[in-house]
């Protein structure tokens, strides 16, 4: 009868440690989970993923390994299209994000994608992707497509429970797993390139940042450039506990890069900041819209009233290009959001300078210049000459406190 006992009272226990659950309109710190989610060594995944080897000529479906999945389904696929060996294009995609269960509920209006092919359509021959474009700088690269289904930035390492009017329900804020299997997938197949271009557009764009430091440590002889669409202006106090929320700070102080900034001041700006300082010959480049409908939206979801767009770009601008080695900016008039999906990337002009122009010479390893500066209100301070950016390293403010070593 004791060892009955015993194991009734192990069964009540057990019930009673109710998992974490966001209230409506909560901005959700979650619990860490008692144990990261298993992924399989990158060895494995390249013998069981498609190698680049067999892919087709246009774009190839590749199904995502164990334990990635979407927000509330485990179907992740990511696309790569074959091209140049040596010139590759990681593109990371965008589609909203939530931590609130008002915007999180699948069955209310989301403010997210849920679904790794719905609105990740990489075959749309627009923009960037029309690569029967003479004018496209990247029209022969290989390109690697990363779908956003997980409304964390791709960044998150939780699944978290949500409450609204007494009814619960789940949401797999783990975009960090898609995104680690498919830069294994990446490592596995191309060996030596000579150029990598990390771009995101929206979500997409916050971790590109991250990605291309990572990129550029793996590949120390590539030339590593990376442009972040439409994420510019997210100057909010509650951006470290959205991080938190979605375990994203989990997730980025396992790199080198993140390891020892304070988890209370992780903010976007500050991703930049870290990834220059741990991998400085990356060219770091940003392009927005001075009234970008969608940032002013979100900003608006993080608390802030009336959000100023331009006063904010203007502060986030200052912050990152006075502490990186290489950053530049095309700030654009208008309320459009993203640049790089739509043809707008050839008609676009500012200041007499056409931003496919400015694209292409940024990743030729040309000079350019940061354009539409008239455009924010915040003045930026001067930067240093090339020269001297050489001969520095990135200013990078030192965290408050050091977190306590994990046992």
């Amino acid at each position: 009868m004791s060892r009955i006992a015993f194991v009734v009272l192990c069964l009540v226990s057990a019930c009673s440690r109710q998992p974490r659950v966001a209230q409506a309109g909560e901005v959700v710190v979650a619990p860490a989970p008692a144990s990261a989610p298993r992924v399989p060594a990158a060895r494995v995944w390249a013998d069981t993923a498609k190698p680049l080897s067999s892919l087709s000529k246009g774009w190839n479906r590749i199904p995502g390994r164990e334990g990635t999945g979407c927000a509330h389904d485990s179907t992740f696929t990511f696309k790569v299209r074959p091209g140049l060996p040596d010139k590759v294009m990681i593109f990371l995609n965008g589609g909203g994000a939530c931590w609130r269960a008002a915007e999180c509920d699948p069955k209310a209006r989301p403010t997210y994608t849920m679904t790794s092919d719905s609105a990740n359509d990489a075959s749309i021959r627009q923009g960037i992707f029309d690569v029967a474009n003479e004018a496209n700088p990247v029209r022969d690269y290989t390109m690697i497509y990363i779908p956003y289904c997980t409304g964390d930035v791709h960044l998150g390492t939780r699944t978290v429970d949500y409450e609204k009017s007494g009814k619960y329900f789940a949401v797999r804020h783990q975009g960090a797993v898609n995104l680690e299997a498919v830069l294994d997938w990446v490592y596995s197949n191309i060996k030596n390139p000579r150029l990598v271009f990390v771009t995101g557009v929206s979500a997409g764009a916050i971790p590109s940042p991250v990605v291309a430091a990572k990129v550029a440590r793996r590949y120390p002889r590539a030339r590593v450039v990376q442009l972040g669409d439409a994420a510019g202006g997210y100057e909010a106090p509650a951006v470290p506990a959205l991080l938190a929320g979605w375990g994203a700070q989990d997730y980025l102080q396992r790199d080198p890069a993140y390891r020892n900034l304070d988890s209370t001041e992780f903010t976007f700006e500050r991703l930049y900041l870290a990834a220059s300082r741990s991998a400085p010959r990356v060219h770091f480049a940003q392009f927005n819209s001075a009234e970008d409908a969608t940032q002013v939206y979100f900003l608006s979801l993080l608390g802030i009233k009336n959000p100023s767009l331009p006063k904010f770009l203007g502060t986030d601008l200052a912050q990152v290009s006075n502490g990186t080695n290489w950053f530049h900016s095309y700030t654009a008039p208008g309320k459009t959001h993203t640049i790089l999906r739509s043809n707008a990337m050839y008609t676009t002009k500012v200041d007499g300078v056409l931003f496919n122009d400015w694209l292409t010479q940024l990743l030729d390893g040309e000079s350019v210049e940061d354009v539409g500066e008239s455009l924010v209100k915040v003045d930026k301070p001067a930067k240093p000459s090339a020269v001297e950016k050489r001969t520095k390293s990135p200013t990078v403010p030192a965290p408050k406190s050091k977190p306590k070593p994990k046992p």
